[in-house]
């Protein structure tokens, strides 16, 4: 399993991605740079993340000249608290299409007017895996992919490195990573660096590639 391939499929233009961390600073200048890049295209911003992780991230964003406050206001960037986002989209503690559609689908859409395709920040994931429910990530992402087919997008994930640690985990790691088109990591997380190969090698699959 190459942990780079196709997910999002079709005529519309989305791409979706796995960025894994080990540290809240590599988070904070990783998805900086990354809405850095979204905003100075013109494309409109949605952030799901925690509160205090969404603080080291207005900082790197204010270093790199990206009027936060004002973006806000002018609704051109949207932030939304993780836990309550999927609290939002869940049924019965799970995932649900239907959710997922009122709470990010709707989200989407209302951007997508402004500036074409619309570039997103999330953690749900990550905090389903810091759960430990796996299964449920999975079935996230898979929901984010249908919706990359009739929206464009450009989605980041991101996973802190320190949730696959367990071997028992790498299979669902490398079932998440064959859910994105790209995989990342800063070339400074080393526990993510290894964490990547070793599932990959260890599933026979190619390992993690710069």
């Amino acid at each position: 399993m190459a942990v780079r391939e196709c997910v999002v499929p079709g005529k519309v233009a989305s791409d979706h991605i796995a960025q894994f961390f080990d540290s809240d600073e590599s988070r904070a200048d990783c998805v900086a740079a990354f809405l850095a890049e979204g905003y100075a295209a013109g494309e409109p911003l949605i952030v799901v993340c925690r509160p205090a992780n969404w603080v080291g991230i207005t900082e790197r964003l204010e270093a790199l000249q990206v009027p936060v406050q004002k973006a806000i206001a002018d609704a051109t960037l949207v932030v939304k608290d993780v836990s309550d986002s999927l609290r939002r989209l869940s049924r019965n503690g799970a995932p649900d299409a239907a959710g997922f559609e009122n709470t990010i689908g709707k989200a989407v859409d209302a951007l997508s007017p402004r500036g074409g395709r619309v570039r997103v920040y999330g953690e749900m994931v990550d905090m389903l895996a810091q759960r430990g429910d796996l299964a449920d990530a999975i079935k996230l992402e898979e929901m984010w992919n249908r919706l990359g087919q009739r929206r464009p997008f450009y989605l980041m994930c991101g996973y802190s490195a320190a949730h696959f640690v367990a071997t028992a985990t790498h299979r669902a790691l490398r079932e998440i990573c064959s859910a994105h088109a790209g995989v990342q990591r800063h070339a400074q997380d080393l526990l993510a660096t290894w964490l990547l190969n070793a599932a990959h090698n260890s599933g026979g699959g190619a390992a993690m590639k710069n």
